[in-house]
Protein backbone atom coordinates (compact mmCIF):
# COMPACT_ATOMS: atom_id res chain seq x y z
CA UNK A 1 0.00 0.00 0.00
CA UNK A 2 1.23 3.51 -0.78
CA UNK A 3 1.27 6.40 1.61
CA UNK A 4 0.77 10.11 1.13
CA UNK A 5 2.49 12.59 3.38
CA UNK A 6 1.24 16.14 3.25
CA UNK A 7 2.66 19.07 5.17
CA UNK A 8 0.85 22.34 4.70
CA UNK A 9 2.69 25.47 5.75
CA UNK A 10 0.43 28.33 6.68
CA UNK A 11 2.43 31.53 6.35
CA UNK A 12 -0.73 33.64 6.50
CA UNK A 13 -2.59 32.09 9.41
CA UNK A 14 -4.22 34.53 11.78
CA UNK A 15 -3.62 37.66 9.69
CA UNK A 16 -5.98 40.23 8.27
CA UNK A 17 -7.95 43.23 9.45
CA UNK A 18 -11.26 44.98 9.53
CA UNK A 19 -14.91 44.22 10.07
CA UNK A 20 -16.11 41.22 8.09
CA UNK A 21 -12.54 40.25 7.31
CA UNK A 22 -10.17 37.77 8.80
CA UNK A 23 -8.32 37.83 12.06
CA UNK A 24 -7.10 41.22 13.14
CA UNK A 25 -5.67 39.75 16.34
CA UNK A 26 -8.97 38.07 17.31
CA UNK A 27 -10.06 34.47 16.82
CA UNK A 28 -10.48 34.41 13.02
CA UNK A 29 -7.89 32.85 10.75
CA UNK A 30 -7.11 30.96 7.60
CA UNK A 31 -5.40 27.70 6.63
CA UNK A 32 -5.40 25.39 3.59
CA UNK A 33 -5.07 21.62 3.97
CA UNK A 34 -5.44 18.46 1.88
CA UNK A 35 -7.70 16.29 4.10
CA UNK A 36 -8.06 13.66 1.34
CA UNK A 37 -4.29 13.15 1.62
CA UNK A 38 -3.81 12.99 5.41
CA UNK A 39 -0.35 13.11 7.00
CA UNK A 40 -1.00 9.62 8.40
CA UNK A 41 -1.03 8.26 4.85
CA UNK A 42 -3.43 6.74 2.36
CA UNK A 43 -2.95 3.96 -0.15
CA UNK A 44 -2.29 5.03 -3.73
CA UNK A 45 -2.11 2.36 -6.38
CA UNK A 46 -1.05 2.40 -10.00
CA UNK A 47 -4.17 2.43 -12.17
CA UNK A 48 -6.55 3.55 -9.37
CA UNK A 49 -8.09 7.03 -9.44
CA UNK A 50 -6.73 9.42 -6.81
CA UNK A 51 -8.14 12.80 -5.78
CA UNK A 52 -7.05 15.30 -3.11
CA UNK A 53 -8.90 18.60 -2.86
CA UNK A 54 -7.44 21.69 -1.24
CA UNK A 55 -9.74 22.70 1.62
CA UNK A 56 -9.60 26.06 3.33
CA UNK A 57 -10.55 26.97 6.85
CA UNK A 58 -11.58 30.60 6.64
CA UNK A 59 -13.44 32.44 9.40
CA UNK A 60 -14.57 35.93 10.28
CA UNK A 61 -13.47 37.51 13.58
CA UNK A 62 -16.70 36.26 15.17
CA UNK A 63 -15.85 32.64 14.28
CA UNK A 64 -18.41 32.22 11.48
CA UNK A 65 -17.29 30.37 8.37
CA UNK A 66 -16.40 32.58 5.44
CA UNK A 67 -15.78 32.00 1.73
CA UNK A 68 -12.21 31.53 0.47
CA UNK A 69 -10.64 31.21 -2.97
CA UNK A 70 -7.34 30.92 -4.79
CA UNK A 71 -6.40 32.43 -8.12
CA UNK A 72 -4.04 29.65 -9.12
CA UNK A 73 -1.89 26.72 -8.09
CA UNK A 74 1.34 25.36 -9.48
CA UNK A 75 4.07 22.89 -8.68
CA UNK A 76 7.19 25.00 -8.11
CA UNK A 77 9.67 22.20 -7.37
CA UNK A 78 9.69 18.43 -7.71
CA UNK A 79 7.11 16.64 -9.81
CA UNK A 80 3.72 15.01 -9.53
CA UNK A 81 3.54 11.26 -10.13
CA UNK A 82 2.97 10.52 -13.84
CA UNK A 83 -0.79 10.43 -14.49
CA UNK A 84 -1.67 13.02 -11.83
CA UNK A 85 -2.33 16.71 -12.50
CA UNK A 86 -2.80 19.82 -10.38
CA UNK A 87 -5.77 21.96 -11.36
CA UNK A 88 -7.33 24.74 -9.27
CA UNK A 89 -5.45 23.42 -6.23
CA UNK A 90 -6.79 19.89 -6.68
CA UNK A 91 -4.53 16.88 -7.25
CA UNK A 92 -6.20 14.23 -9.36
CA UNK A 93 -5.87 11.51 -11.93
CA UNK A 94 -4.73 7.92 -12.25
CA UNK A 95 -1.09 7.29 -11.29
CA UNK A 96 0.81 5.23 -13.86
CA UNK A 97 4.27 4.76 -12.37
CA UNK A 98 5.26 3.40 -8.94
CA UNK A 99 7.70 5.41 -6.89
CA UNK A 100 8.12 8.12 -4.29
CA UNK A 101 7.42 11.68 -5.44
CA UNK A 102 8.03 14.95 -3.60
CA UNK A 103 6.80 18.32 -4.79
CA UNK A 104 6.02 21.82 -3.58
CA UNK A 105 2.66 23.45 -4.39
CA UNK A 106 2.20 27.24 -4.36
CA UNK A 107 -1.37 28.52 -4.06
CA UNK A 108 -1.57 32.11 -5.31
CA UNK A 109 -3.97 35.07 -5.08
CA UNK A 110 -5.46 33.72 -1.85
CA UNK A 111 -8.63 35.43 -0.59
CA UNK A 112 -10.40 34.76 2.72
CA UNK A 113 -13.57 36.61 3.74
CA UNK A 114 -12.95 39.16 1.01
CA UNK A 115 -9.42 39.96 2.22
CA UNK A 116 -6.18 39.20 0.41
CA UNK A 117 -3.66 36.83 2.03
CA UNK A 118 -0.07 35.98 1.15
CA UNK A 119 0.44 32.94 -1.08
CA UNK A 120 0.07 29.60 0.68
CA UNK A 121 2.40 26.62 0.20
CA UNK A 122 2.25 22.86 0.67
CA UNK A 123 5.06 20.32 0.57
CA UNK A 124 3.64 16.98 -0.57
CA UNK A 125 5.14 13.50 -0.70
CA UNK A 126 3.27 10.71 -2.52
CA UNK A 127 4.25 7.08 -2.66
CA UNK A 128 2.63 5.10 -5.46
CA UNK A 129 2.69 1.30 -5.39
Amino acid sequence: MGRIWVLVLCAACARGTGAGGTNGGGTGGFAITYPDAPPTGRAIKVGKRFYAKAVGSCTYDNGREAHWSIGGAKVTSGELPPGLTLEDGQIGGVPTTPGSYQFHIELTNVMCAGKSYPDQAADVQLTVK
